[in-house]
C-alpha cells in the first residue's frame, strides 16, 4: 500500500467517524452538550470545539508547513455549527491529502514544539480525533445518555468498508 493511499484512507476514516459521531450527538438534546462533565475541556460542545481547532491547526502545519497565527473562535451554544465545522475540516484534510506525493509525506517539518514527517502528524491528528471521540462518548454515557453509541474506531470502518457503505 502507497503512503498517499494509506494516509488518504486514515483521513477518510476521520470523516467517516466525525460525522457519525456529529448524526449521533445531533440526535440528543442540546442542552446535554452544554453541561459541564469536569472532563479536560469540560462539556461535549468545548471538546467538539477543541477537536475542529487542532485540526485547523495542524492542516496549517501539515499542508500550509506553517502557522503564522492561530485563533481559538469560540463558538458557545452553537454547537451545531461546530459539528459543521468538523465535517468540513475533515473533508478538507483528505482534500488535502491528494495534493501530495509520497516525498512530501515523507518530509520533516516544524511544528511548535516538535519535528516529524507529514505523515507522522497526520497520523497524530487522526488519533488526537480518536481520543476525543471516546471522550465525548464516555461524557455522554456520564450525563446519563441511553441507547446505542455509534461504532468509531477504526475497525468499525473496516467493516463498514468491507459492507460495501
Amino acid at each position: 500500500m502507497h503512503l498517499q493511499r494509506a494516509m488518504g484512507r486514515l483521513l477518510d476514516y476521520n470523516v467517516w467517524a466525525n460525522e457519525r459521531l456529529g448524526a449521533w450527538l445531533l440526535t440528543l438534546d442540546r442542552s446535554v452538550l452544554y453541561k459541564d462533565t469536569g472532563s479536560s475541556f469540560g462539556t461535549v460542545d468545548r471538546t467538539l470545539q477543541h477537536m475542529l481547532d487542532a485540526q485547523a491547526y495542524w492542516h496549517a502545519i501539515i499542508f500550509q508547513g506553517q502557522i503564522n497565527e492561530f485563533r481559538h473562535d469560540a463558538h458557545e451554544n452553537e454547537v451545531d455549527k461546530v459539528i459543521n465545522g468538523l465535517r468540513k475540516s475533515s473533508q478538507q484534510l483528505v482534500n488535502s491529502i491528494k495534493l501530495l506525493d509520497e516525498n512530501q509525506l515523507l518530509e520533516r517539518i516544524k511544528a511548535a514544539d516538535s519535528e516529524g514527517s507529514r505523515c507522522e502528524y497526520i497520523i497524530h491528528v487522526v488519533n488526537h480525533g480518536s481520543y476525543h471521540r471516546g471522550q465525548i462518548v464516555s461524557m455522554c454515557r456520564a450525563l446519563g445518555v441511553k441507547g446505542e453509541i455509534p461504532v468509531t474506531d477504526y475497525d468499525g470502518y473496516l467493516w463498514w468498508l468491507a459492507k460495501g457503505r
